[in-house]
């Protein structure tokens, strides 16, 4: 099977009939349901996916409450077994127990809460959760509904909307949640890119965007910035994670991996996006809305819909955030959006890190084989910093984040 270690695959070969058998009568509260037939285990094949194993079936069920033969189309969602990059950023990590919890009482906690008012957050639904003998979610497969994998990057504002209202919803839920009865402080992303694998790709990252760039004309003045910046790289990638204390600013339960990849769109006739949804809850922090927020500026829509568009972004968030609050019942003091344009500031080094990163991530495809040069430290990325689209792209933000602070923090 293409994509994935023999090895990777022969540890879910315990994920036969009987398995899925129980694990529908327990989501559907239905001991009658008899499988009929487990379709052939296939890989998602969307996207590059660098902590996980993602797999896909059809089962084929009947049961004693319905008239007819019953189908449903499943995602499997492993933990990685075999050597390579995706078990070593994921074995000593919270990745899956994170996502587990997730799942299994947060998401359902927010969707309850938006539910009881008329708004609503869609949710993959969970059908089981597996400890043994390999960590693993089974959830309900959406494609089947019309629902479809982000390819791209969202090329509009009218239809980002859709995704800057989930976050919003995302983030007032959990705002809520933790100031009355679900202490969401513990998901927490510090260590995992604080160390490691994943800090030695964005420290990797940051060192490729100042070689590639450093020939260019006329960028004296931001290399120099830039030099000092590196020197000192892993202090301000800390600072971006570390929590707000009860003084400064506010924190909220961040997706954190949130980017066009982790998006499901269902898209008109004319191909527009009408709804979306947010995947991938893996990484959930606690911290400054400033991680999220600024992704969906950088990592969900198109440059020209950036350029356009950044300061309605931010503010159709924080109006929805707000509204969102309101509506559920929120009684305490709501973050300004003056508060949410200082976080955006004080944590803006996660913005360079994402011109640095993200954007080459625009111009290269994420297949499977770009996660095994990564392992091998292969990724060449210099033949985009030949281009003189991305160059135009890499100056304009610069100097946006030069005239905004951010390339001298302090």
């Amino acid at each position: 099977m293409a994509g994935y270690d023999a090895e990777e695959l022969n540890a879910l070969a315990w994920l036969d009939d009987i398995f899925f058998e129980k694990a529908l009568q327990n989501s559907e509260n239905d001991p009658s349901i008899a499988i009929i037939e487990v379709g052939k285990l296939q890989p998602t094949g969307e996207s590059a996916h660098f902590g996980s194993i993602m797999l896909r079936t059809t089962v084929r069920y009947r049961s004693n409450r319905l008239p007819e033969e019953q189908a449903i189309s499943l995602i499997i969602k492993a933990k990685p077994t075999a050597e390579g990059f995706r078990k070593e950023i994921t074995k000593d990590s919270d990745l899956f127990k994170t996502e587990i919890r997730m799942y299994s009482e947060v998401l359902p906690a927010m969707a309850k809460l938006l539910e009881d008012v008329g708004e609503h957050l869609e949710i993959p639904r969970l059908i089981n959760i597996s400890m043994e003998p390999t960590v693993l979610l089974v959830l309900e497969d959406l494609s089947p509904k019309g629902w479809k994998t982000g390819d791209e990057c969202v090329q509009s504002f009218e239809e980002a909307l859709f995704t800057v209202r989930n976050i919003a919803k995302f983030h007032a839920t959990s705002y809520y949640l933790q100031q009355t009865n679900v202490d969401l402080t513990d998901f927490s992303l510090t260590e995992f890119v604080n160390s490691g694998p994943i800090l030695a790709i964005y420290d990797r990252g940051f060192d490729d965007f100042f070689n590639g760039i450093k020939k260019w004309p006329g960028i004296d003045l931001y290399i120099d910035k830039l030099k000092k910046l590196k020197s000192s790289f892993e202090k301000h990638w800390r600072q971006v994670y570390a929590v707000n204390p009860a003084t400064v600013g506010y924190n909220v339960l961040n997706h954190a991996d949130f980017h066009w990849k982790n998006l499901m769109h269902i898209r008109n006739s004319e191909g527009r996006i009408v709804d979306s949804l947010m995947l991938d809850y893996q990484n959930c922090h606690w911290g400054s809305p400033a991680i999220d927020v600024l992704s969906m500026i950088d990592c969900i829509v198109d440059n020209g819909t950036k350029t356009a568009h950044r300061n309605e972004f931010i503010y159709e968030y924080h109006q929805h955030f707000s509204m969102i609050l309101n509506k559920i019942g929120f009684l305490g003091k709501i973050p300004s959006l003056v508060d949410l344009q200082i976080e955006i500031l004080r944590k803006g080094f996660i913005e360079l890190m994402q011109s640095a990163i993200m954007e080459w991530c625009k111009h290269t495809e994420l297949t499977e084989p770009t996660i095994d040069k990564c392992e091998a430290e292969e990724l060449d990325v210099k033949p985009c910093y030949y281009n003189e689209k991305f160059q135009s792209l890499i100056r304009a933000e610069l100097a946006s984040l030069l005239h905004r602070g951010i390339m001298d923090p302090q």
